[in-house]
């Protein structure tokens, strides 16, 4: 969509508090903040662009599931997944599902 396709504006003030959490926001959603509030005001909720660190630890974690079943492996993948963790929800503590083999 260009500038004609949107000829309306709308303004709003924000605390300095809420606009560098609302850009924050947007940047972690690749978005400009502009696009941001709009997709969120329409009940869009844009999905975080995740970092290239996630993928690599996800590389990782895949290179593990090719190797026997052991409780070495087993810490590795957990610890990669840990690490995963804090890069999606810093802060946040994910409680994972017992392992379906019951170990």
């Amino acid at each position: 969509m260009n500038i004609r396709e949107k000829p309306n504006r709308l303004y709003l003030r924000v605390s300095d508090r809420d606009k560098g959490r609302i850009t924050a926001l947007a940047k972690d959603c690749g978005l400009s903040a502009a696009e941001y509030i709009r997709r969120r005001a329409l009940d869009y909720k844009p999905g975080m662009v995740l970092p290239d660190a996630f993928f690599a630890l996800f590389e990782k974690l895949d290179a593990l599931t090719e190797k026997p079943f052991s409780p070495e492996v087993n810490a590795a993948a957990l610890a990669l997944m840990s690490d995963m963790e804090k890069l999606i929800a810093p802060g946040e503590e994910t409680q994972w599902p017992p392992q379906a083999s019951g170990r």
